[in-house]
């Protein structure tokens, strides 16, 4: 514990010695006075008095854009014409950049890496527990003891890409497809769950942030009509409006399970206890898993939206298009490294737990 609150301190150093560089660049140090230095402390220190304000997470957004593909590029071509003289090595460098973040293959590469690593040390764990496990212990997932689904999704009302074209069979739908298609496979999870023997709170994070009393209502009950045409009883949904905000959608289902009296018993073996069925982005389960089982919620995940998964088939034109750059292909590398950049923040907050070389923590899978 010692040895991780020491390792968050000194990358929260290491983050404020790089802000401060980046400031130095854009601003004149005669301007750059102590006061900059102090708001970055009072921000340092405040991130472990209240790890749960949110207004940290609004400048971590701000501050993590030189990191991400679209704002490197940009911070290094305008100190490329900061100067009268071009400088063209930071053309280069920002060329490069946009160039090999755009090609699809290098995108769906890196991206199915993360989309995996639940399943990867899930597989781990089976085999170390193969060879360590006593005998007669069962293997398999216990379904029946998952006490509430939890549906990470975007808010319901959060405006879709302009790309973004529902299909026929959501057209009558005013929702994200994207959604729609999560709130699916969600309904089939709840299935196979009561199938198991167990009946289980469906807590769906998209409600909906804007609008009056009786928009909020009629989005709300779209959302669960859904799930109840997918076969969900209706006593059992529960909308709320944490979004694709992680933490704080752990934070209401710990709420709701102690309301409930069904918040799992930490003294319990780890066999024994009840389990949070996850279903959430590939790209985000394991974030999202961690974060819980942080809490000492258990995880059995159930990843969707697959974006690394497909793969160029058919003539060597078609594979060769693999390499060509693409807008897409820039989107799904921004969307990879923002996974990353939230990962390390959720580090910095406390909110997952310590690292070695891999996450020690490993969850199940829905097989």
């Amino acid at each position: 514990m010692v040895l991780e609150l020491l390792t968050r301190i000194l990358v929260w150093a290491a983050m404020g010695l790089f802000i401060w560089y980046v400031l130095l660049k854009f601003i004149p140090r005669n301007f750059l006075t102590w006061f900059g230095g102090a708001i970055i402390l009072t921000l340092f220190v405040l991130s472990f008095i209240d790890p749960n304000d949110d207004t940290i997470g609004s400048i971590w957004q701000i501050i993590s854009l030189p990191l991400t593909p679209l704002g490197a590029t940009l911070g290094l071509l305008i100190l490329a014409l900061a100067d009268k003289k071009i400088k063209s090595r930071y053309v280069w460098v920002a060329l490069v950049i946009l160039l090999v973040t755009s090609v699809p293959l290098f995108a769906r590469t890196i991206v199915n890496q993360a989309e995996q690593a639940v399943q990867e040390a899930y597989r781990v764990q089976q085999g170390i527990c193969e060879d360590v496990c006593p005998t007669g212990i069962p293997t398999t997932i216990p379904l029946g003891q998952v006490v509430v689904e939890v549906v990470i999704a975007d808010n319901v009302d959060l405006i879709a890409p302009l790309e973004t074209f529902p299909n026929q069979i959501d057209s009558e739908v005013a929702l994200d497809p994207i959604l729609v298609t999560r709130l699916a496979s969600a309904a089939r999870l709840e299935g196979r769950l009561r199938a198991q023997g167990s009946t289980p709170l469906v807590y769906v994070t998209a409600g909906p942030l804007y609008g009056s009393a009786e928009e909020k209502a009629a989005k709300e009950n779209t959302l669960r009509q859904i799930l109840i045409n997918g076969g969900v009883p209706a006593a059992s949904i529960s909308v709320g409006d944490a979004g694709m905000n992680i933490h704080g959608a752990m934070r209401d289902v710990r709420g709701l399970l102690e309301e409930r009296g069904t918040l799992p018993d930490p003294d319990l073996p780890q066999r024994d206890t009840q389990r949070v069925a996850l279903v959430a982005p590939a790209l985000s389960m394991r974030r999202a898993a961690l974060t819980f089982e942080k809490e000492r919620l258990q995880v059995i995940a159930w990843p969707t939206n697959l974006y690394g998964s497909s793969s160029p088939t058919g003539d060597t034109l078609a594979q060769l298009s693999d390499l060509v750059p693409s807008v897409e292909a820039l989107r799904l590398t921004s969307r990879y490294w923002n996974e990353v950049l939230t990962s390390f923040y959720y580090f910095l907050r406390g909110w997952l737990p310590g690292f070695n070389v891999r996450w020690n923590e490993v969850v199940e899978l829905v097989p």
